[in-house]
C-alpha cells in the first residue's frame, strides 16, 4: 500500500477547505443536554419577596445561576470580578482579586456574602459603595431586570440565557475537542504504524509544540493547532511567533541536512476573516491542514518520521 502526498495548497485551495463553524455532533448534545440541565433547576427555584433575600438565595442554589444574573445584566464575568475588587476597595479591602471558584465558594458558605453580592446588583449603578470606585461606563452595565426572577423561568426566554451565560465554556470545550480529533488521528497512526508523539517545550525551536512526532526530544513533524471562531490581535502574533518556527528548522534542515517540518493545523472562521494573517500561516510552514483536509497527516508523517520509529509495522511508501 502507498500514500499519496498532497502539496501545500494555495492560500485561495486552502480556504475552501475550511469550516467557518465545525459542527462536533458530541459536543452539540452535551452542551444541548447542560442548557436542558440549567433551565429546568430555574423553572425549579422558587422566589421569595423580599428583593434581597431572593437574589441572594438564587446565586447560593446553584452554581450556574450567577452566570444567569451576569447574562441578563450584560456583564462579563472577568468584568464582574474586577467591578467586585472595586467594591472590595472600597471597604479597605486591597487584598488580590478573587477568581471564580473562590466566588463560588463565598456565595456558598460565607454568612452575608450572597446579600452583600445580591445588593450590589440591585442597586446597580446607584450603588454608594462603587460610585466613587468605578467607571459610570461600567456601572450602567450592572443593571439588573426588575422582573428577573420571573425572566428566569419563562421558558421561552430562558435558554438563549443560558446559552449567551456558557458561550465562552462553550468556546474552550470546542477548542479541546478539535485537539482531541487531531490527537486521535495521531493515536491511530501510532497503533498502525508504531510512531509515537507527545506535547510540550521542544529545545530546537524554543517553543512548546502541540504535537511532536515521534517525541519532544527528537522531533521531526512538529504540529501547532489552531482553531478559532472569533477574531484576536493575539492571531498576528502567533502567526509571527510559527513563521520563526519554521524559519528556524529551515536553518537547522540546511546546517545539517535533515528534514524536519512543521505543519500547521488552523481553522475556523476567526482565521478566515483575518486573511493577512491567514497568508502568513500557510506560508510560514511545509504542511497546512484543517478538519477536511485531516486525512493527509498519514502521508506526511510516513514521509518525514525516519523509518526506525517505525516500531509495529513498515513505513509505507509514499508518492508525491
Amino acid at each position: 500500500m502507498s500514500l499519496i502526498l498532497y502539496p501545500k495548497p494555495s492560500l485561495q485551495a486552502f480556504i475552501e477547505t475550511c469550516t467557518p463553524l465545525a459542527k462536533i455532533d458530541s459536543l452539540e448534545h452535551s452542551f444541548r443536554d447542560r442548557v436542558d440541565s440549567i433551565a429546568s433547576a430555574l423553572l425549579g427555584y422558587v422566589s421569595s419577596d423580599d428583593p434581597v433575600e431572593n437574589l441572594s438565595r438564587f446565586l447560593k442554589a446553584d452554581r450556574n445561576f450567577l452566570g444567569i444574573i451576569l447574562a441578563l445584566t450584560n456583564l462579563s464575568q472577568e468584568k464582574f470580578l474586577r467591578i467586585l475588587s472595586a467594591e472590595r476597595f472600597a471597604r479597605s479591602d486591597f487584598g488580590s482579586e478573587w477568581g471564580i471558584d473562590a466566588l463560588h465558594r463565598k456565595l456558598e458558605i460565607e454568612i452575608g456574602f450572597a446579600e452583600r453580592v445580591a445588593q450590589l446588583f440591585l442597586e446597580g449603578r446607584n450603588s454608594p459603595l462603587l460610585l466613587e470606585q468605578v467607571a459610570s461606563f461600567y456601572l450602567d452595565q450592572l443593571s439588573l431586570p426588575i422582573e428577573w426572577s420571573s425572566i428566569v423561568q419563562d421558558p421561552n426566554l430562558i435558554q438563549n440565557i443560558i446559552r449567551r451565560k456558557l458561550a465562552g465554556e462553550y468556546s474552550d470545550a470546542k477548542g479541546d475537542a478539535i485537539e482531541a480529533i487531531i490527537r486521535g488521528a495521531l493515536d491511530e497512526i501510532q497503533v498502525r504504524y508504531g510512531v509515537t508523539h507527545g506535547k510540550g517545550q521542544v529545545r530546537l525551536v524554543r517553543k512548546e509544540v502541540d504535537h511532536a512526532l515521534p517525541s519532544t526530544d527528537d522531533a521531526y513533524v512538529l504540529i501547532m493547532t489552531s482553531y478559532l471562531e472569533t477574531t484576536s490581535s493575539h492571531q498576528t502574533a502567533r502567526a509571527n511567533e510559527q513563521t520563526e518556527m519554521y524559519l528556524t528548522l529551515q536553518q537547522e534542515n540546511i546546517r545539517y541536512g535533515s528534514k524536519r517540518i512543521l505543519v500547521n493545523f488552523v481553522d475556523g472562521a476567526g482565521w478566515l476573516a483575518r486573511r493577512s494573517d491567514l497568508r502568513k500561516m500557510v506560508d510560514g510552514c511545509d504542511y497546512i491542514i484543517n478538519l477536511k483536509t485531516l486525512d493527509r497527516l498519514e502521508a506526511i508523517i510516513c514521509k518525514y518520521v525516519p523509518e526506525q520509529f517505525f516500531t509495529v509495522s513498515p513505513r509505507p511508501q509514499v508518492e508525491g
